[in-house]
């Protein structure tokens, strides 16, 4: 299963079991309609796939007992909650508490502005309770989501213009030594291992909550094969795992890969490494190191919160508080990322800076005032509800900070 039917996969359970609760009963077809409503990108893998994972989720949610259905609707973010206009405050933060946040693009692409509201949003409570705001890069994906040398800058140029104040930078494929480090304290202590098995035998494993026959292995066995996997072993041959609940409601939770072997050849790191940490260890692991204490992300990480609070467990520290919130999105045509890459390469789109692309950098050449983008997203509050940007109100606020410019030009003349 790729990872964007796994994500099929797990959107559907969580609606299944929300239509359960509220019907007595899931439907495939209620179900199907949420998906392609939280992520469109389900429409690559084809409705013929779509449904027969709708399919099987809903048969196996239907099958649970009352008491498993409301045990597992616990775990999951339903309540529509009301769009409150500006930024709240934070109740368990006082004038004497410093705020850390962090925003963490993939410098697989330029900075689309629904990847602003975020980084605005963190930049706004870092300095309204004093702390820091970083910027972390995720870039430990050299095969699937392949870093774009430029990007890193023109992320960085973005959100300067933004009007962020940047506490510190870090990319992710630049700290290997450190997550591997964290890895051999699990290992020593029996709480990940590695495993050899294929992947079709491993994922039906995870559906049976069935452990596999490297789960067992003695941590010396463990930390050889570690070793391995860093020499001899070939990509999909090993790969590192963490030991999680085998039983678990969502088979996805059930020990998750941290590690995998990618030989592709880094763009920044080269051939230095090829054992490259999953976004669930590398996350939890810096969000730790950097002192982060608040997460602000948007609520498709659900799911990936769960995962991470069992390596918090294992190492006794405290999770940082979590505010999940709704995508800001754009219509039209080139409302994703890979829909820009793909007007880029088909000459559509001069580059990612085209005044027609919903990047920061388009929006930028459109004459676009960054105080107008930050008034917008601050005004617009937190909500865990979706929203498509009014681009309207957008230009009208910044015809009042243009206008004001203007105003200021013709003063000092």
């Amino acid at each position: 299963m790729s990872d964007l039917e796994e994500r099929v996969a797990d959107i559907a359970r969580k609606f299944a079991i929300k239509n359960a609760v509220d019907y007595g009963v899931a439907r495939s077809d209620t179900v199907i309609n949420k998906i392609f409503l939280e992520l469109p990108s389900a429409k690559e893998i084809g409705m013929v796939n779509v449904r027969a994972i709708v399919d099987s989720v809903v048969g196996d949610i239907n099958s649970m007992s009352k008491d498993e259905l409301k045990k597992e609707y616990k775990m999951y973010t339903f309540l529509e909650q009301k769009q409150r206009v500006g930024l709240p405050d934070l109740g368990w933060a006082d004038q004497n508490t410093h705020v850390n946040t962090r925003f963490a693009p993939n410098p697989s692409g330029y900075l689309h502005i629904g990847h602003a509201k975020i980084a605005i949003l963190c930049d706004e409570y870092s300095k309204r309770y004093k702390g820091k705001f970083f910027v972390r890069f995720e870039d430990t994906d050299p095969k699937t989501k392949r870093p774009i040398v430029a990007a890193y800058q023109s992320i960085i140029d973005d959100l300067e213009w933004l009007g962020c104040d940047i506490g510190g930078v870090f990319k992710q494929s630049e700290r290997l030594p450190i997550y591997y480090s964290f890895a051999e304290r699990l290992l020593k202590d029996g709480n990940a291992y590695v495993c050899l098995c294929a992947k079709e035998e491993m994922q039906e494993n995870r559906r049976a909550g069935r452990g596999c026959r490297c789960r067992d292995a003695d941590p010396a066995t463990n930390i050889a094969n570690w070793k391995r996997m860093f020499t001899d072993f070939r990509e999909g041959e090993a790969s590192l795992r963490l030991k999680t609940d085998m039983s678990h409601p969502n088979t996805s939770i059930r020990d998750w890969i941290m590690f995998r072997i990618i030989d592709d050849e880094h763009p920044l790191t080269g051939k230095a490494y090829r054992v490259w940490p999953l976004y669930n260890f590398a996350s939890a692991i810096d969000d730790h190191e950097m002192g982060i204490n608040l997460i602000i992300r948007g609520k498709e990480h659900e799911i990936n919160g769960l995962k991470q609070a069992y390596v918090y467990d294992y190492f006794g520290w405290e999770l940082p508080h979590i505010m999940e919130v709704g995508i800001l999105k754009v219509e039209g045509t080139l409302a994703h990322k890979s829909d820009i890459i793909r007007a880029i390469k088909s000459g559509e789109l001069r580059g990612w800076d085209d005044p027609r692309a919903p990047t920061v950098a388009g929006f930028r050449s459109r004459s676009m005032s960054p105080e107008a983008i930050r008034e917008y997203v601050v005004g617009s509050g937190i909500g865990k509800n979706d929203s498509y940007l009014d681009v309207k109100k957008l230009d009208s606020i910044n015809r009042k900070y243009l206008a004001s410019k203007e105003h200021r030009a013709s003063d000092s003349r």
